[in-house]
């Protein structure tokens, strides 16, 4: 039904009244979006791509292998900016922030997409752990080794005018080669109070 065309066929159908019916629908789905947009608007956020120059980069372990920076970054044909993260031969990238959370700030979650970068010949069998740890408990893990994005919206309870240390870790499950793992522009959102 997303289809403009077949949409307009089936508008051209209805009765005057429904057509009346729908484009008051279609003034409300209007007035919706723009509301949700002055939300958005009127919230916080802080992006990790912005402070990636203030985070730490370690490795678990032995860091031989390892390739991380900030780049844009393109998965299943759709780029965006990211944090690269090439594990290591052994153990895990290690990407670590302190962020102040204002004492206003409620309801944050962390927004984010995972994926293998496109070139990849990462085999079937050969996977990547994308992992998120706050104040050093892990509270969200997946492995993949999918070559589109995969988006994320994680809740976090996060004591307001405190500073959380976050964490975003990723290691190969298996040979660490064409592991060309990507975090699509994290960030976290919350409302203001």
């Amino acid at each position: 039904m997303s289809d403009l065309a077949t949409l307009i066929k089936q508008i051209e159908q209805l009765s005057p009244e429904s057509r009346a019916t729908l484009a008051k629908y279609i003034e409300y789905l209007q007035w919706e979006e723009a509301q949700s947009q002055v939300v958005e608007a009127a919230g916080w956020s802080f992006s990790f791509i912005e402070a990636f120059k203030g985070a730490t980069v370690k490795a678990s372990d032995d860091s031989a292998g390892m390739d991380v920076k900030m780049a844009p970054a393109t998965v299943g044909g759709e780029s965006q900016p990211a944090l690269w993260a090439h594990p290591p031969v052994v153990g895990q990238a290690i990407i670590e922030y302190h962020v102040p959370i204002p004492q206003q700030v409620a309801e944050i979650r962390l927004k984010l997409a995972i994926g293998i970068r496109d070139g990849s010949e990462i085999a079937e069998t050969n996977l990547v752990a994308f992992g998120v740890k706050v104040n050093g408990v892990r509270v969200w893990g997946q492995q993949t080794n999918n070559l589109s994005w995969q988006e994320a919206k994680i809740p976090l309870d996060l004591t307001a005018g405190d500073i959380a240390r976050i964490e975003f870790t990723t290691e190969a499950l298996g040979s660490h080669e064409w592991t060309w793992a990507v975090w699509g522009n994290p960030e976290l959102v919350g409302k203001i109070n």
